[in-house]
């Protein structure tokens, strides 16, 4: 029913996103089920798969590397995440550094993240796609300066590129849907990070500090050269809000935030984005049976949470779609094809349609 529910929010993000080609969203999967369809969740319990067995096979390996870049893990080997390092805002106000413009700024994401999707998902439905310029990211990662360290992270590809070998080293995935960063002319997601450090540095506005974690999604500042923000909630939001005076011409744009649901939203934000959407990740990195098991029962304690209340009304907060439909949806539409078989071992139950 959760899959069902989703039907009109699946039907109108097919038409704003493509689905990655190297495969990571699979085109069944963002078929709107029909109203009268029902999920079935199959139980098929494999408690003692902890993610270090998993490691030791097939696709997995590819996890692990993963797993080794993002290491992010407390002493009982619960998954803990570093916070966003950029969290600045866009703003009309006279003395505001970001100010809204047409042509300022400018999108890297991936198609495989979640978190980047979701921004994406904004900015389409808000119909900003000439206001805003966006680079699209390999699906896979790769070394990022191999003369200095085993980095593995995003990169930039040109369509006419030849196809790239995941880590794994099985097969290859081709870059076709790929767009290349026409900004920088950077190589990888990592460059952009030292390159807005280090002017920032210049500017007077850091020290220099680029971090360790050079994730999507970027919102950059082309008149600056540096990152605007990190954080895809922020990001999710500047869209929503700070550019609809460059919308293209059409009906109007929904607002995913309104303010007389805020509460709501922030309510339903909680728990999806700590047990579902943060939950598969807690899954898959988890260092420890007992980290994996906490996070697995509470990520299907909240699936059924959300079930429960798709089963009853359209959205995750009434008749209006908002962004905790689009937070929830990211993480539903990779579940069978990412989530579940591969690098977060979520293998306790699986959506059938």
């Amino acid at each position: 029913r959760c899959m069902a529910s989703f039907g009109y929010v699946s039907l109108m993000l097919v038409t704003f996103l493509r689905p990655c080609r190297g495969g990571l969203v699979s085109r069944s999967a963002l078929r709107p089920a029909s109203s009268s369809a029902s999920s079935v969740l199959r139980r098929t319990f494999v408690r003692s798969r902890t993610p270090a067995m998993a490691a030791a096979g097939g696709a997995a390996s590819t996890a692990k590397s993963y797993m080794d870049t993002l290491a992010e893990t407390d002493k009982d080997g619960r998954l803990v995440r570093s916070p966003s390092l950029f969290r600045n805002q866009i703003s009309d106000e006279p003395d505001a550094r970001f100010k809204p413009a047409t042509g300022r700024y400018h999108l890297y994401m991936s198609y495989g993240c979640p978190w980047a999707n979701r921004c994406l998902a904004a900015l389409n439905l808000k119909r900003l796609r000439k206001a805003i310029g966006v680079s699209v990211v390999h699906p896979t990662w790769q070394l990022t300066s191999p003369e200095t360290d085993e980095h593995k992270g995003w990169t930039f590809r040109d369509p006419s590129d030849p196809p790239l070998i995941p880590p794994s080293g099985y097969g290859s995935i081709a870059v076709d849907d790929l767009v290349p960063d026409t900004v920088n002319e950077a190589k990888t997601v990592r460059a952009l990070y030292e390159l807005a450090a280090a002017n920032e540095k210049k500017q007077g506005h850091g020290n220099g500090d680029a971090g360790k974690k050079f994730s999507v999604p970027v919102l950059w500042d082309k008149e600056e050269g540096v990152i605007v923000n990190n954080e895809s909630e922020d990001i999710l939001r500047l869209f929503n809000s700070k550019f609809n005076e460059f919308s293209e011409p059409g009906p109007p744009t929904p607002d995913l935030y309104p303010q007389h649901l805020v509460d709501q939203i922030q309510e339903v934000n909680s728990w999806v984005y700590d047990h579902i959407n943060n939950g598969v990740y807690k899954c898959g990195f988890a260092k420890s049976q007992k980290a994996y098991d906490e996070a697995i029962d509470a990520l299907y304690v909240h699936l059924d949470k959300a079930e429960e209340i798709l089963s009853k009304q359209r959205y995750l907060c009434g008749s209006t779609m908002t962004e905790a439909d689009i937070r929830l949806f990211m993480t539903l539409v990779r579940f069978d094809e990412v989530h579940t078989p591969s690098h977060t071992y979520t293998h306790t139950r699986t959506h059938t349609h």
